[in-house]
């Protein structure tokens, strides 16, 4: 099980590499799709006549990210930063008059 736990770090350290050389932080589908192959890996690995087979795929996992990573510049849309809130002050509160008093007793 050691050794598809370092794949799995090693794996979610090449994903948010990628993420950082987009310029933004990594999607929570990314990294929970990432850790679900790896997750499954493992509910391979804890049967002990496939525990070979489960690292051994683990680590393969990893050298295909690392292949899709290296050798040319990522890209996609991230949608970072995220656009900033230009609100007319009409969309949040409603137009018309408003008063300062209320009544004393809490009723209209």
């Amino acid at each position: 099980m050691g050794g598809i736990v370092l794949a799995w770090l090693a794996g979610e350290a090449i994903v948010f590499y990628r993420w950082y050389r987009l310029g933004a932080p990594p999607t929570p589908g990314t990294v929970a799709r990432s850790s679900g192959i790896f997750l499954g890996l493992a509910v391979i690995g804890a049967y002990p006549p496939a525990r070979t087979f489960a690292t051994v795929a683990a680590a393969g996992v990893d050298i295909a990210i690392l292949l899709q990573v290296i050798g040319k510049v990522p890209t996609g849309i991230t949608g970072w930063p995220p656009p900033a809130m230009d609100f007319p002050k009409t969309e949040i509160f409603p137009p018309g008059a408003q008063t300062e008093t209320t009544p004393a007793n809490g009723s209209a």
